[in-house]
Order: structure tokens, then sequence, then C-alpha cells
């Protein structure tokens, strides 16, 4: 951001921009406002005092013959008050200001018609004779004749020109001390900003305007906070996964390197070799087991299975399942049985087949002798029309219960079980070749299909795996 922008963007441009265009515009207006109201009351003081000194020379001039007293007016009422003395017919007779005989008649002067009707007037108007706005009172005397005083006033517009300079001064100096207020207020307002502690926003003493702002700051945290702390957990869960598979590997490799070095040295009877081949034939394919397994979790870490999902038949895919594991099943000698009825899901069907292959492994591996692993595939309706709740389309759920007959597992490992490399009994997991991946395959599996997964068990009666999907 240029350094131009952020003064534009600052707190005491604002302010200064703000408050000069606020102060500037009141000034005007009532730099305006009140040389109008000046102006009109000068002028109504004006007018009633013009009013005044023409009936003063009106009473003057009552007192002897009008005409006597012409020469008395140019002594008695010379100064910058015009003096007009004009006849009942409207010729002028005598004028301080213009020759009375170059004047035309005057009796159609509006001041002159009103003062003959009422005795006397008072108007303001153009004058053709002075050229300028004048003020006009006029009163009639005794023998009907009219005296009219004038003076010559300036227009409104005038009179705001002439107060130009004062409010041009007013607005220097009005932006003068606007610049410094605004500096002062800038500084007042941003001292408890600049003394926030945004470590704790919440505990700032601050503007009340401020609380939305700093309480979506605080939540920002929080959330930040969390995300820290599920990248450690993430982090910690990759490099103890890294280290398990690693481990986990290192077994059949020793192994399958021990056996392959006795081979290869001629260290090995012809009657054994049979036997140490099969050995590492099924270290072999317990590594092979265990990075399928592995490669299956990365893909559902990554979410690579992708979002296009199709309808799976849970039953069929059960059946096939169970028809893949039945050699495993028979040399186990448990016996395995799917039943229900059709019930569809969306989802992927490659993942819906890892997932129900790895319970029933499971419930043969982790069995006994004559035991028995059971599937069963139903769709439950809505537990009220709607979905439950009004206006909800009526969408059922798909349950499938893996029932087996093995030892069970006790109460505070169920959730355990979930986890990767976790054998509830790891030297018969060992045994049976399990990599200890299985569930946590099956659980990813169980989320990526919006479902749940809860496990029944009691140790020494079996154990049942219950999963519940939405019904497509």
């Amino acid at each position: 951001m240029s350094p131009t922008h952020l003064r534009v963007k600052s707190l005491s441009g604002k302010i200064f921009s703000g408050v000069l265009a606020f102060t500037l515009g009141v000034i005007l207006v009532l730099g305006v406002v009140m040389t109008t109201i000046y102006y009109m009351s000068y002028e109504h003081d004006a007018e009633a005092e013009l009013a005044a000194s023409a009936q003063d020379a009106a009473a003057y001039l009552n007192a002897s013959p009008t005409t006597a007293n012409i020469p008395a007016l140019e002594e008695q009422f010379a100064g910058l008050t015009r003096y007009t003395l004009i006849a009942a017919d409207g010729q002028v007779l005598y004028d301080s200001a213009a020759d009375p005989a170059a004047m035309e008649n005057h009796a159609g002067r509006p001041e002159v018609r009103e003062a003959g009707e009422n005795g006397q007037a008072a108007t303001m108007r153009f004058s053709d004779t002075l050229g300028t706005d004048t003020v006009y009172a006029a009163v009639k005397l005794d023998d009907g004749s009219i005296i009219r005083l004038s003076e010559s006033r300036h227009s409104l517009l005038a009179f705001l020109g002439d107060m130009l300079v004062p409010v041009l001064v007013a607005v220097i100096v009005a932006a003068v001390l606007v610049f410094v207020l605004s500096k002062t207020l800038t500084w007042r307002i941003m001292k408890p900003i600049d003394a926030l502690n945004f470590a704790d926003p919440l505990e700032n003493e601050i503007y009340e305007e401020m609380d939305p702002l700093l309480i979506r700051i605080d939540e920002q945290q929080r959330l930040l906070k969390q995300q820290n702390r599920e990248l450690a957990q993430a982090e910690n869960l990759r490099r103890d996964f890294s280290s398990n598979v690693s481990h986990e590997m290192k077994t059949p490799l020793q192994v399958i390197s021990g056996y392959a070095e006795l081979m290869k040295n001629d260290m090995v009877q012809p009657a054994d070799r049979q036997k140490f081949a099969a050995l590492i034939y099924e270290e072999a394919q317990a590594m092979r087991s265990l990075i399928n397994d592995v490669l299956t979790l990365s893909r559902l870490d990554e979410s690579a299975f992708g979002d296009d999902a199709v309808l799976i038949d849970l039953h069929a895919v059960a059946e096939r399942v169970a028809g893949r594991l039945g050699s495993f099943a028979a040399d186990q000698q448990v016996q395995v049985r799917v039943e229900g009825s059709a019930a569809r899901i969306a989802g992927s069907e490659t993942l819906s087949e890892e997932m129900l292959y790895n319970l029933i492994e499971n419930g043969i591996r982790y069995n006994h002798e004559g035991g028995s692993v059971v599937m069963r595939v139903e769709a439950e309706p809505p537990a009220r029309p709607g979905g439950g709740l009004p206006g909800e389309d009526a969408v059922g759920q798909v349950v499938v219960r893996v029932s087996d007959t093995g030892p069970g597992i006790p109460e505070e490992l169920r959730e355990k079980v979930f986890e990767r490399f976790f054998r509830v009994d790891k030297s018969r997991s060992k045994e049976t070749g399990g990599t200890g991946l299985g569930l946590a395959i099956v659980k990813h599996a169980v989320l990526y299909h919006h479902g749940s997964i809860e496990v029944e068990s009691a140790e020494g009666a079996g154990t049942t795996f219950v999963l519940r999907f939405p019904a497509a």
C-alpha cells in the first residue's frame, strides 16, 4: 500500500476534511443569514428614521408659505439626504440633488401618489434620476404639496459583497482552528486505540463502537488457536503414523531379508526351502496388505475418492465381500452370513466394499473356531413423515450391523479401536496377520459417507459394529 494511499485513509485527514467542510459551511451560511438579517434590520430602521425626518420637515414647512421657504430648504436640509418639494399637480418646485426645471412631472411616482391619498408614504425603488436603489419618505403638506425625502441604498448583493473580506478572514481563521482541532481530536481518539491489547481483545476499555471489531478479532484468534491445535495434532498423528508404518514394515522386511539371505547362502536344507519360501510369501503379503491400507488411508485423508456419488446397494456389496472372504473364513473355521434386504446409499462403491470387507475380515480374524460373523443390512424409514422436521423430505437411513462371536472389546477401549495401529490384543493381532489399520479405514469410510459408527460389545460376548447412513 503506497504512502499516498495511507495519507488519504488517515483518520486525521478524515476528521480535518469533515470538520473543515462543516465549519466553512456553517460560516458561509451564518454569514449570509446574519448579513441579510442585519441588512433588513438596518433598512427598516433607516426607513423609520427617514419617515421621522420627513414629518419634521413637513412640520417646518407648514409653519409658513411653502414658496417662501424654498431658500430656507437649501440651508436647513442640505446634506446626504435628498429633499424634493413637489406641488399638488406633480411639478417639482425644489430638489436638493437635481435641477427642478429639468425634472419631469412627479405626480405618477408611487410615493407621491400614496402620500397625496394617505397623507404620508414610505417605499424603496430604483431612482431614474440618481440611477441607484433609493428609499423614499413623503408627507403631504397643508397646502396640498408634497415634501419628499430620499436616501441612496446599497442592494443586498452589494451589501454582501462588502462583507466578503470579513467572511474570508473568518474562513482562514476557522481553517487554522479546524486544523489544530482535528489534530487534537485525532490524538485523543487514537490514544485508547493505540493502547489496545490485541492479545486479549475483550478485556480492553474502549469505545463501544469498537466492540463488534474486538469481538470479531477475538473470534478469529480463537479460531486460529483451534486451527493451530488441530494442525499440531495432525502433525503429531502424521509423525506417529510414519513411525508406526516404519515399525510395522520393519518386522516382515527383517524376516524376508533373513530367510532370503539363508537361501542365498545355501544354508537351507532342500526339504525346508518350500517352508522358507512360504514364510517369505506370507510376510510379503502382510507388507502388501499394510501398504494397501496405508494408501487407502492417505486417499481418505486427502479426499481423493472424489465427489461423484453413485447409488450403492450395501446388501449386494456385503454378499460380494462375504464371497471373497469365503476361503479365509473356511480356513479359520468361522461361518459368515449376510442377512437383510436391499438398502441403497449414495457414495463410493470402492470405498463401501473396502469398509464392509474390513469389518467382516476383522470379525473372522478375531474369532474362535466354530464362531460366526453375521452382517445384517436393512433400510429403516424416517422417525416421522418429513424426516422429523416440518417441510423436510422423508429420508430414512440404512443400518448395517456386523456381529461376531469373538472375545469382545473392553468398554474403555471401544473408541480406541478406531485409532491407527491400535490393537486390543497385540500378540493375537500379529498371529492373525492384522495390520492395525482396518477399523481406522472403516471409520474414515463411514464419515466419508456422512454416516456414524458405534461399538456394542462385552468381554467374552462378542462385538457388534453398528453403522448408520442416510438412505438414498
